[in-house]
């Protein structure tokens, strides 16, 4: 059982090896464009958050 675990940890770092990691500048660019989309959209949610609150109390106030 144990030599079944080890095995499987250097089986795991031999394919870390050879994994191919992204740079520095390709890591900074992907969080860059992570950012600017998860603003996008926090302000395109909050767009349709207010419209659909004004077009609810105009609903509600149409009931009364």
């Amino acid at each position: 059982m144990l030599a079944r675990i080890v095995a499987y940890f250097r089986e795991a770092r031999a394919e870390l090896a050879r994994v191919t990691w992204p740079s520095r500048d390709e890591t900074v660019q992907a969080t860059e464009a992570v950012l600017l989309f998860t603003l996008f959209m926090m302000i395109i949610l909050w767009l349709y958050d207010l419209v659909f609150g004004w077009l609810i109390g105009l609903f509600i106030g149409w009931l009364r």
